[in-house]
C-alpha cells in the first residue's frame, strides 16, 4: 500500500512539474507575442529616417560655350575635352543625393516573416533627394577665349553655361550610375533596425 502511494505521489508531482513547464511555455509565447510589434510600429520607426540617404554622387562635367556655333553649349567628361574654338571653357561639378523615400512607404511595403523572425520590406523607388553645384564661380579653372574683336565672357555667361550644365546633368540615369550601391546601404541600414527591434534581419525586395 505504501508503495502505491509512493507512486501515486511521484505521479503527482510528474503532473505538476508538466503542468508548471507548459504554463511556462504559454507565458513565454505571450510575452512574445506582446512584444513583437506591429507592422504600423514597425513602418512608423523604419520612417523615423525620413528620407533615406543612401548614396552621394559627385559628377564632373565640363562645359563648351562657343559664340561661333550660334551661342552652343556642349557637355563632355574632363578626360575627352580637348581645346579648339571654343570661347569659354567651365568646369561643372554636380553633387547628388541619390535614394529611398521612406515617407511613401505605406503598410503594404511592410510584412513580418513570423517563421524567420524577419521583416520584409518593399522600397519605393529610389529618386533624388537633393542636388546642387557650388554656388561660387572658381575662376582660377574657368578658361575664356575671346579673339579679334570679340568681348570678353561675363559672369552672366559663366553662371548660365554651369545652369544649363546643371540641368544637363540632372536628366541623367542616376539608378543606373549608382548600380546596387544604393539598395546594399538600404539593406544593411534596415537590417540594423530590424535587429534593434528584436527581429532576426530585414529582407529588402
Amino acid at each position: 500500500m505504501n508503495d502505491r502511494n509512493k507512486y501515486i505521489k511521484v505521479g503527482l508531482l510528474a503532473v505538476l512539474a508538466l503542468v508548471a513547464i507548459l504554463g511556462a511555455i504559454v507565458l513565454t509565447n505571450r510575452k512574445k507575442v506582446a512584444e513583437c510589434p506591429s507592422t504600423a510600429t514597425i513602418l512608423s520607426t523604419i520612417q523615423q529616417e525620413a528620407d533615406l540617404v543612401t548614396t552621394e554622387l559627385t559628377i564632373r562635367k565640363i562645359a563648351y560655350y562657343d559664340s561661333s556655333q550660334h551661342e552652343q553649349i556642349l557637355l563632355s567628361d574632363p578626360s575627352t575635352w580637348k581645346y579648339g574654338e571654343r570661347k569659354c571653357i567651365v568646369p561643372v561639378e554636380v553633387k547628388i543625393k541619390y535614394g529611398y523615400d521612406l515617407r511613401d512607404m505605406t503598410l503594404d511595403n511592410v510584412k513580418l516573416n513570423d517563421s524567420l523572425r524577419i521583416i520584409e520590406v518593399t522600397l519605393p523607388q529610389p529618386k533624388i533627394i537633393d542636388s546642387g553645384y557650388n554656388t561660387a564661380v572658381d575662376y582660377d579653372k574657368v578658361v575664356c577665349i575671346s579673339t579679334g574683336l570679340r568681348d570678353q565672357v561675363g559672369h552672366e555667361t559663366i553662371e548660365k553655361i554651369r545652369q544649363q550644365a546643371y540641368e544637363a546633368v540632372m536628366k541623367d540615369d542616376f539608378q543606373e550610375l549608382a548600380g546596387t550601391e544604393i539598395r546594399h546601404n538600404a539593406q544593411t541600414l534596415l537590417n540594423s533596425i530590424a535587429i534593434s527591434m528584436g527581429f532576426a534581419g530585414c529582407e529588402v525586395r
